[in-house]
């Protein structure tokens, strides 16, 4: 099986990039940064997922090249070629505007990328740091599921909640985005918070930096999109303590480092 996976894989990775690129070609109506609403982060967050393709380069490369086949027969197994056409699939329905279908869909590939993550996660981590199994094995997937994680829920809001709406005043030709109901707003403070708090569990529960790094970007991302004040300053509030989580080991370990100094001298 070990072959006919790798040669999938790398056949789904092909199939996957092209979906993507097509998409990030197409009109903006036909495009995933349509079905605007009021939790959905600037048209810059996106680019993650040029990383995330550059990474998956390194991924079907790399697994020609590695003797540990476990990880890829085991770890991995056939969930990353479902991923790539389940990923076509979501894309097709959030461009046919069956925006329910399509959160069925992306809680499908969420749980399959989940369990890729989960597998590499508890039973081959973990890597040095330094190594490529780490920059092309682990390094793709924990930032795969910090993406589909925000994916999954801006197409959760696409589905539930109003799209964001804008309007013309007087002779100005420039649109303004009207402000949302105090629910819609209450509703993208849990999402927010629901960010916040997996950005904080990647990084106490997982020492998972990059995802906590995804999750961060995407608040910045919201702040810089969202006119509306409760959202706005919600998101970089939020994005903040997000950043400050992802600097805390490192202040931590340069604390620990004078404090051992200091009780020396």
């Amino acid at each position: 099986m070990g072959i006919v996976l790798k040669i999938a894989n790398l056949i789904a990775f092909f199939f996957l990039l092209s979906v993507n690129v097509y998409s990030g070609l197409a009109p903006v109506k036909d495009s995933p940064y349509s079905h605007i609403t009021y939790i959905s982060p600037a048209s810059f967050t996106f680019y993650v997922w040029f990383l995330i393709h550059l990474l998956l380069v390194g991924f079907v490369i790399y697994q020609f090249f590695t003797e540990d086949d476990d990880i890829i027969n085991k770890g991995i197994h056939w969930h990353f070629v479902g991923v790539a056409l389940l990923n076509a699939l979501w894309l097709a329905l959030w461009d046919d505007d069956l925006l329910f279908l399509s959160w069925i869909v992306i809680l499908i590939i969420a749980c399959q990328v989940t369990y890729i993550y989960h597998e590499i996660y508890f039973h081959y981590f973990p890597f040095d740091h330094f190594s490529w199994r780490y920059t092309f094995i682990y390094l793709p997937f924990t930032l795969y599921h910090a993406w589909i994680v925000v994916v999954a829920v801006l197409t959760t809001f696409a589905a539930i909640t109003p799209e964001k709406t804008y309007s013309t005043t007087g002779h100005s030709e420039t649109e303004t985005a009207s402000s949302p109901n105090i629910i819609v707003q209450l509703v993208v403070i849990i999402g927010l918070l629901f960010f916040e708090s997996t950005a904080v569990a990647y990084i106490e529960a997982r020492q998972d930096y990059a995802g906590g790094a995804v999750i961060a970007w995407t608040l910045y991302g919201v702040w810089h999109e969202q006119e509306d004040p409760v959202i706005h300053w919600s998101a970089l509030i939020l994005a903040i303590i997000a950043t400050i989580y992802l600097f805390k080991p490192l202040v931590a370990k340069l604390f620990g480092r004078e404090s051992k100094r200091d009780s020396v001298v």
